[in-house]
């Protein structure tokens, strides 16, 4: 299905194309998906998950001697492994909302913050002490999203990849540290 939806997007595609592509009766895919709403929900569920499991991996497997080094770990994952297949993440984000499935992008957006929280924590001495860190790692969290999407997205207004990293790093080291304007 991740594939087939990509290519002919949500109205067009039908169960008995995603079954015929998967080698399977459209019998035994209803017997585990009542409509294509619920095969589109456990794509969308099972793309999610699998993204938040890669984003924890990959911070934790590269824990930063350096406050720097931890934002880099977040920005690589954000701008390079997060989008690999970017018109998969695409065609999944807006099928999201259509299907019911908000919560669900939500529950991870949320569990992304925490780790992020988590290694920010680490970290509390680089940090500006009046920021909150769970709202730091909300921001983070925010910002990287926002900045893959429109990677991912062709928008007009682009910098190359390496820039890209290198100002997204600028801009959240800079963040974490700036005292709060009083």
């Amino acid at each position: 299905m991740n594939f087939l939806y990509a290519e002919q997007g949500f109205v067009n595609l039908t169960t008995a194309r995603v079954a015929e592509r998967a080698g399977v009766s459209i019998g035994s895919l209803y017997q585990y998906f009542p409509n294509k709403q619920g095969l589109a929900a456990a794509v969308v569920d099972h793309y999610s998950d699998e993204v938040l499991a890669r984003f924890t991996a990959m911070v934790r497997a590269r824990p930063g001697k350096t406050l720097v080094d931890t934002v880099d770990a977040m920005i690589g994952f954000a701008l390079v492994s997060h989008p690999h297949e970017p018109e998969m993440h695409r065609a999944l984000n807006d099928l999201a909302p259509r299907i019911g499935r908000e919560e669900k992008t939500r529950a991870i957006s949320r569990g992304m913050a925490k780790v992020i929280e988590t290694e920010l924590e680490r970290h509390r001495q680089e940090i500006s002490p009046d920021l909150d860190l769970a709202d730091a790692a909300a921001m983070i969290e925010t910002v990287l999203e926002t900045v893959a999407h429109r990677a991912i997205q062709r928008h007009p207004v682009r910098v190359g990849a390496d820039g890209l990293i290198g100002q997204c790093r600028r801009l959240i080291i800079g963040y974490l540290r700036s005292p709060s304007p009083s």
